[in-house]
Formats: structure tokens, C-alpha cells, sequence
């Protein structure tokens, strides 16, 4: 389940996905939340008791009253710990590049290909991700 980044989570509308959040979190499944998603998943104590990340030092007690987590964040750009994938506004390429690995879309080597040419934006970074890749088939 992903969650993107808003400041509209904590509306009522919005219950049912922080409770399908939790079911999922509770069986093992992934959810990754990003930026103001992180807030919700905080205000209904789902990080109370795992490892995440947010958008700095004070974000989710600013933002959650009830949050009670404070001793397991992490003030990384991007945290995993076990299906829980979280991130601040800041870490959205970290992130994208956990959810990619915990999902196994690529082999290792193709992952940190892909990390490097994104986070850089250099073409040799590209073409050493291409080959990376299986080569296509001839039909």
C-alpha cells in the first residue's frame, strides 16, 4: 500500500485506508508512507512501536498529539523496518528505491544502477543501468 504525501489524511474520509494500513502493517504487507501520509499513520499509533522517519526532529509530535513513538525515529530520509517503509518530503528517491527493493522489481546490481543514475542524473549512470538489464529477445 502506498501512501502519498498530503496534509488531507486525518480527514474522516480517510479512515478506512489508515484502518486497511494497520490490517495490512498487522499481517506482514507492505505500506509505505511518505511526508503528511506519516502523520496519519503517527495520530492512529501505528509508529508508536516500529522505526520511521518523517519530516525532521518534531514533525509528528507537531502534527499528532498522540503520538507516542519518539524513541524509534530515525532521522534518515528514508526508513524501512520490516513492512513499514517511511519517509519526509525530502526522501522521496530513498524511498522509491526501498519500496523497489522490498517489492524485488530488480536484481541488486540493477538497483543501484538505477539509484546512482537517478540520484545524479549523469548518463554514465544510464547507460550502466541498461547494461545491467537482461537482454531483449528476438522474436
Amino acid at each position: 500500500m502506498l501512501l502519498p504525501g498530503a496534509d488531507t489524511w486525518n480527514t474522516p474520509k480517510h479512515r478506512a485506508i489508515i484502518k486497511k494500513a494497520e490490517e495490512l502493517l498487522d499481517v506482514g504487507a507492505t505500506v509505505c508512507a511518505i511526508c503528511g501520509a506519516t502523520a496519519a499513520l503517527a495520530d492512529h499509533g501505528l509508529l508508536d512501536q516500529r522505526r520511521r522517519t518523517s519530516n525532521g526532529p518534531g514533525f509528528l509530535e507537531m502534527v499528532s498529539t498522540g503520538y507516542q513513538g519518539q524513541s524509534l525515529y530515525a532521522d534518515k530520509p528514508s526508513v524501512t523496518d520490516g513492512g513499514l517503509i517511511t519517509a519526509g518530503s525530502t526522501g522521496a528517491l530513498l524511498w522509491a528505491k526501498q519500496i523497489i527493493e522490498r517489492l524485488g522489481v530488480f536484481e541488486p546490481d540493477t538497483l543501484e544502477a538505477w539509484y546512482e543514475y537517478f540520484s545524479t542524473g549523469k548518463p554514465e549512470h544510464f547507460f550502466a543501468l541498461m547494461q545491467t538489464l537482461p537482454a531483449g529477445k528476438d522474436n
